[in-house]
């Protein structure tokens, strides 16, 4: 059964409850120059509960004071689960590919990707994310967000049973 699905089951059978959460890997002060690729920013998932990734979505910043960028910056893209030792792609990925799109006359971050199926990262985890700037341009700040849901067990503040 897809996880949604099972998710959903479980939270009307009333053994877990889901409540909105998000989740981001921020990339401040410079920290992405042109033409390099800076230490992967570690985004720990609290232990009361698991996370499901539902969307990604990124902004851009190109000044201080910030102003986001509206171009199409030239930036690759990694997660890596450290708790199941999993990349989410084979190498890294354009960030137009996996964190949504700039709607006509809009700037980076309007339109988040929706993941085909949601990602579950267990309590007490840590997903890091690597940034590459295959570009010419250097970005003062860079937040890539995770929205999504956690998971609790039903009427305690214990992550939900997924087994």
């Amino acid at each position: 059964m897809p996880l949604l699905e099972d998710l959903y089951a479980r939270q009307r059978a009333r053994q877990i409850e889901i409540l909105p959460f998000f989740y981001s890997a921020d990339f401040p002060n410079s920290a992405v120059a042109a033409n390099t690729t800076p230490a992967p920013v570690s985004v720990n998932i609290q232990s009361d509960s698991h996370f499901v990734v539902r969307y990604f979505d990124i902004t851009v910043y190109t000044s201080v004071p910030f102003a986001v960028f509206t171009g199409m910056p030239a930036l690759l893209i990694q997660f890596f689960d450290t708790g199941s030792g999993r990349t989410l792609f084979d190498n890294l990925q354009p960030i137009q590919n996996v964190c949504g799109g700039v709607a006509a006359g809009a700037g980076q971050g309007s339109l988040p990707f929706i993941l085909p199926e949601p990602w579950l990262i267990r309590a007490g985890g840590s997903l890091q994310v690597t940034i590459q700037n295959a570009g010419g341009i250097t970005f003062p700040r860079v937040n890539v967000s995770l929205p999504g849901f956690k998971v609790f067990k039903f009427g305690g503040g214990a992550p939900g049973d997924l087994s």
